[in-house]
C-alpha cells in the first residue's frame, strides 16, 4: 500500500514574509528559478527532503508527478536532515504537485519508507528500480525504469539488469502489471525517456553506451492499443524495423547524452535537452529537429552548471526539461546536485537537492548567428 503526506505549500511561501515569485535571479540570458525547490520541498515531517532524478510527467492540466531515485525522507532542521528521523530509500519515490500541495509518496509508511516500486533481489544480490521517464493516459500512468542491481559496495558496483515497463493505476499508484522490454538484452538501449506521441505512435528514446564516459541517442516507437504499447519499431538509420538488433544513433547528436535526458515538442519542432554525460561535465545542451527521428541540428551549449566550478566537492548531472511550467517564453530546466563526500549529505540539505533554470526559446531555436 502506498502512502502519502500532504503539506501547505503556502504557509511555506509567506514564512519570513518572503515571496516566492520574487526568489529568480537573472545571469545573462539564464533566469536561476528558486522557486521549484521551495514548492517541492516543503517544511514537514516524514516527508521527501532531498533526492536525485527529478523527473516530471504531466498528471493533469493542475498537476505533475514526480519521479525520484535515491532519496532522503524525514525532517530537515537548521538546513541539515535530523539523523533521528531521516533515511535514505533506495530506488523510488514520487511525489504529486499542484497548486497549492506537494505529497510525498512511498510504499511501506512514512515513518519506514519504501520504494513505490520495490525489486526482489537478483542473483543474492540487492536490485532496485531506478525511473526514467513516463506519461499519463486515461487515469494509467505508463512508466520505465532500470532494474538496478548492486553488486559490491563502491559506488560503481552496480549494473543494468533490465528495462522494465510498468502500468500503474490513477491516483493509487497501484501496478496493473509490468513486463521486461525485449530490446534491451539485443541492443542494450535504456529506451524510456522523452515519451510524445505523433500520427498514432508513440516515441521514446534511449542511449546505448560506447564506454564508461560516451553515449548514443536512440529511439524506437510503438502502438498504444488497449492502453498498452505493442508493435515495437526501432530506427535504424534509414527507416522503421522490428529488429531491435539494427538500431542506429541519431544523427547529429556529437556530445555523449546523459543517463536522463529530455525529448519533447514546441513550436512545430522537435528539442533534444542533455547534459554532456560524466563527472565533471558541466554543460547542458540543446538540439533540434523537424522529425521525431532526427536528425539533429542547432546545436547550443544553454548553461554551464555552477556549483562544481564553485565547490570541487560537489558534482552536477542529469538535466531535464519541464516544459509544462513553461513560463514568459522560456524553458524551465532542472538539474541534479550530489557531493563525492556523502557524509556531507546530512550537513546540508541543499546538496542533494536539484537546481533550477530557466531558459528563453528564442536561445534554443534561433539559428546560429553567420561568423
Amino acid at each position: 500500500m502506498k502512502n502519502s503526506i500532504v503539506y501547505s505549500l503556502l504557509v511555506f511561501c509567506l514564512i519570513g514574509g518572503v515571496s516566492c515569485r520574487s526568489k529568480k535571479i537573472q545571469i545573462q540570458h539564464v533566469i536561476i528559478d528558486t522557486v521549484p525547490v521551495h514548492r517541492l520541498f516543503p517544511p514537514g515531517k516524514n516527508i521527501l527532503t532531498g533526492g536525485d532524478g527529478a523527473i516530471s510527467i504531466v498528471m493533469d492540466k493542475n498537476t505533475s508527478l514526480w519521479l525520484w531515485g535515491d532519496s532522503f525522507m524525514g525532517e530537515v532542521k537548521d538546513n541539515k536532515r535530523d539523523a533521528s528521523t531521516s533515511q535514505m530509500v533506495f530506488g523510488n519515490l514520487f511525489v504529486t504537485l499542484d497548486k497549492t500541495e506537494a505529497r510525498t509518496i512511498c510504499g511501506g509508511t512514512p515513518e519506514k519508507p519504501e520504494p513505490v516500486i520495490s525489486s526482489e533481489d537478483i542473483d543474492g544480490y540487492k536490485a532496485v528500480y531506478w525511473p526514467h521517464h513516463g506519461f499519463v493516459k486515461d487515469n494509467i500512468l505508463h512508466v520505465f525504469m532500470s532494474n538496478i542491481v548492486f553488486t559490491g559496495k563502491g559506488t560503481w558496483d552496480f549494473h543494468c539488469n533490465s528495462i522494465a515497463y510498468f502500468r500503474l493505476s490513477c491516483p493509487d499508484f497501484k501496478i496493473i502489471d509490468r513486463q521486461q522490454l525485449a530490446s534491451y538484452p539485443v541492443n542494450k538501449v535504456t529506451y524510456g525517456f522523452g515519451f510524445h506521441e505523433s500520427e498514432g505512435y508513440y516515441y521514446t528514446y534511449g542511449i546505448s553506451p560506447t564506454d564508461f564516459h560516451g553515449s548514443t541517442l536512440h529511439v524506437a516507437r510503438a502502438r498504444l492499443i488497449d492502453n498498452k504499447f505493442q508493435q515495437w519499431e526501432y530506427y535504424d538509420g534509414a527507416g522503421w524495423t522490428d529488429d531491435p538488433a539494427k538500431t542506429q544513433a541519431l544523427e547529429g547528436v556529437d556530445v555523449a547524452v546523459s543517463s536522463q535526458f529530455s525529448v519533447f515538442k514546441h513550436d512545430r519542432k522537435y528539442i533534444l535537452l542533455t547534459q554532456e554525460k560524466g563527472i565533471g561535465t558541466n554543460d547542458i545542451y540543446t538540439f533540434v529537429s523537424d522529425n521525431p527521428e532526427g536528425p539533429w541540428s542547432n546545436k547550443k551549449k544553454i548553461y554551464s552548471t555552477p556549483e562544481p566550478m564553485r565547490d570541487s566537492t560537489l558534482f552536477a548531472y542529469n538535466a531535464m526539461a519541464h516544459p509544462q511550467y513553461d513560463e514568459n517564453g522560456t524553458l524551465l530546466v532542472g538539474y541534479c546536485i550530489n557531493t563525492h563526500y556523502p557524509e556531507n549529505l546530512w550537513k546540508d540539505v541543499s546538496i542533494y537537492r536539484p537546481r533550477f533554470i530557466r531558459v528563453p526559446y528564442r536561445l534554443i531555436l534561433e539559428a546560429p548567428k553567420s561568423k
